[in-house]
């Protein structure tokens, strides 16, 4: 007697977002390439650069929009803002839930992330500074007095690689 196999359970659609980015075209993919290099460019020089006409480019940016696919939003340049260091911190925390200790570190205004994270220490925050002084003077006289903090291990960028805040290739 043949084997009987049961069909596969269709296949779960995709999330609203995950199926919007599924859905990219080539037109999609020009106009956020065209505004990674110049968030302000105006719809009618865009449409010119991608070769459709200004509705076009209206009506797929509100719809890159509205499915959350695309979100435009102006960076801080901390170089400009005269912010010379970037640390990347390690810190082991004692007594206190790393979660809540990640919440009191998040609220000083040098510090730019603040991650939980499992392995040699409990938190990563990465933290900008104007110089070295004012580094040291955050680690030891800031994050040092936090309580819950118990060890920081910091690593200072010597150089920047790479900060690529585009995460999602085209």
């Amino acid at each position: 007697m043949a084997e009987q196999h049961d069909a596969a359970p269709p296949a779960e659609p995709l999330p609203p977002t995950l199926a919007a980015i599924a859905d990219l075209d080539d037109i999609d993919q020009r106009i956020i390439a065209a505004m990674r290099r110049n968030g302000r460019i105006a719809n009618r020089e865009l449409a010119r650069d991608v070769g459709v006409n200004e509705a076009t480019v209206r009506t797929r940016l509100r719809r890159l929009e509205d499915s959350k696919t695309v979100r435009v939003v102006a960076m801080r340049d901390l170089e400009a803002m005269g912010y010379g260091c970037l640390a990347a911190v390690g810190v082991q925390v004692k007594g206190h839930s790393a979660a809540d200790v990640g919440r009191r570190l998040a609220e000083l205004p040098e510090v730019i992330t603040v991650n939980v994270v499992i392995g040699e220490h409990d938190l990563e925050v990465q933290l900008v500074a104007t110089d070295l002084a004012h580094l040291e003077a955050l680690l030891t006289d800031k994050l040092a007095h936090v309580p819950g903090v118990d060890r920081l291990i910091p690593g200072l960028a010597l150089k920047i690689l790479k900060y690529n805040t585009e995460w999602a290739p085209l």
